[in-house]
C-alpha cells in the first residue's frame, strides 16, 4: 500500500486543495492520476480523469448549466418536484427494500429525468427494455465507488444510459453526465433522510420544505423558537456525513521527500469539518446539531472541496437533495411505510436500514 500524507487541519487541507500559485493544469494532473478507476471500470472520460484544462472548463460550465435547472425560482424546479414524487411512487417497495438501494434508484431517476431530460413528461418511467435496470446501473456505480470495480461492463452501462439520454450533444459518453454528480448526490439524500428522523412531524424543517419547496422556506428557521431551517439541516448533514469523506491527490514532492510524506496526499474531510472557522474544535463534533449553523462562528465546510477544482454542484446540490429527502420523509411517515433497522456494524449511516410497507387495515 502506498504511504500517504493525511491532512486533518484547516490550513493543511486548504494548502493541499488550493495550493498558492498552483496552475490549474497541475491540479488537474494531481487529481486525474488518482481517479483512474472510473475510467477503467465505467469508461468515464470527463475532467475527473483528464489533465486537459479546456475539457475541465467546458465540463464545469455544462454542469453549472444543468444544475441551474434545480434553481427554485425557475419552472424547471416545479417540474423537478413532480418528477421526484413520481419516482417515489415507482420505487417504493411492495413489501420491503434496502433504503440505500431505494435512494440510489430514486436519485438516479430524478437526475436523469428531472435534470438531464427537462422536456420529457414528469411522470415518465425509466424502463429496463433490452438493457440494464436502474437498480443494476446504480449498484454498478456504487461498486465502482467502493471497490474500483464492477461485474457490469462499461459498454452495457453506456448502452443502457444511451436509451434514456440519447441526445447528449458533443459528448458521446452519457456516463460523464451521470456518474460524477449522481454518485455523490444519493449519499447526501440518504444521510439527510436518516438524520431528519430525530425531529417530530410538527417540528421537522424538511416537512415544511416538502409542503412549500421555495427558496424562502428553504432558508427560514422554524417559528419563534428559531429552530433550524432546511438549509441548516443540509449543512449539518454535509458536515457530519460528507459524500466524499476523503480527497486524494498525488504529491508533487521530489522523490526523497516522498520517503517521509508519502506519494499521496489525503484531505480528511470528515475530520477537518470538526473545526469551526477560527480553527477551534466545535462542541460535540460527532453529534448532529443543525442549530450550530445559526451561530456566529460556523463550522468549516470542505464537502465540495476548495479552490480552482471546487465541485460545481455547490450550492444547487443542497436544494435538490433536500427536495428528494423531504418527499421521501413525507411518504415514509410510519403510516403506509416505515423505516426499520436490522442491525450490524455500519460503514455508512444508511447501512442496515430498510423501508417496509405496513399492512393496511
Amino acid at each position: 500500500m502506498l504511504k500517504s500524507d493525511r491532512r486533518t487541519t484547516i490550513d493543511d487541507v486548504e494548502k493541499m486543495l488550493d495550493p498558492p500559485d498552483a496552475v490549474v493544469e497541475a491540479l488537474l494532473q494531481a487529481r486525474a492520476r488518482v481517479n483512474r478507476y472510473p475510467e477503467r471500470a465505467l469508461g468515464v472520460t470527463s475532467t475527473f480523469v483528464s489533465e486537459d484544462a479546456r475539457m475541465h472548463t467546458v465540463f464545469v460550465e455544462r454542469m453549472r448549466g444543468l444544475l441551474s435547472r434545480a434553481d427554485m425560482q425557475t419552472p424547471t424546479w416545479r417540474r423537478l418536484v413532480k418528477v421526484t414524487e413520481a419516482g417515489i411512487t415507482q420505487f417504493l417497495p411492495t413489501t420491503s427494500c434496502d433504503l440505500a438501494n431505494f435512494i440510489r434508484c430514486l436519485t438516479f431517476h430524478v437526475w436523469v429525468l428531472g435534470v438531464l431530460k427537462p422536456d420529457d413528461p414528469s411522470d415518465r418511467r425509466l424502463l429496463s427494455g433490452h438493457h440494464l435496470t436502474v437498480e443494476q446501473i446504480t449498484n454498478a456505480f456504487f461498486s465502482v465507488s467502493e471497490t474500483g470495480n464492477t461485474s457490469v461492463s462499461s459498454d452495457q452501462i453506456r448502452g443502457a444510459l444511451g436509451q434514456w439520454i440519447p441526445d447528449h450533444d458533443d459528448d458521446n459518453n452519457p456516463v460523464n453526465l451521470v456518474f460524477p454528480v449522481y454518485e455523490k448526490l444519493w449519499r447526501l439524500v440518504a444521510a439527510t433522510v436518516l438524520c431528519s428522523q430525530g425531529y417530530s412531524v410538527s417540528k421537522n424543517p424538511l416537512l415544511d420544505f416538502c409542503e412549500n419547496p421555495t427558496r424562502r422556506q428553504f432558508e427560514t428557521s422554524r417559528g419563534t423558537d428559531q429552530g433550524p431551517s432546511a438549509t441548516d439541516i443540509m449543512n449539518e448533514v454535509l458536515r457530519l456525513h460528507p459524500p466524499v469523506q476523503e480527497i486524494w491527490r498525488q504529491c508533487g514532492h521530489p522523490w526523497w521527500e516522498t520517503l517521509v510524506h508519502g506519494r499521496m496526499q489525503v484531505a480528511d474531510i470528515k475530520a477537518v469539518q470538526k473545526f469551526d472557522e477560527a480553527g477551534e474544535v466545535i462542541e460535540e463534533p460527532n453529534k448532529f446539531v443543525p442549530e450550530r449553523w445559526r451561530g456566529e462562528r460556523k463550522p468549516v465546510m470542505f464537502a465540495f472541496g476548495s479552490g480552482q477544482l471546487k465541485c460545481p454542484a455547490d450550492p444547487w446540490a443542497q436544494a435538490l437533495a433536500a427536495l428528494i429527502a423531504s418527499k421521501v420523509t413525507d411518504r415514509v411517515d410510519g403510516m403506509a411505510f416505515t423505516l426499520e433497522k436490522i442491525g450490524g456494524t455500519p460503514k455508512y449511516i444508511w447501512d442496515g436500514w430498510l423501508i417496509c410497507r405496513l399492512p393496511s387495515n
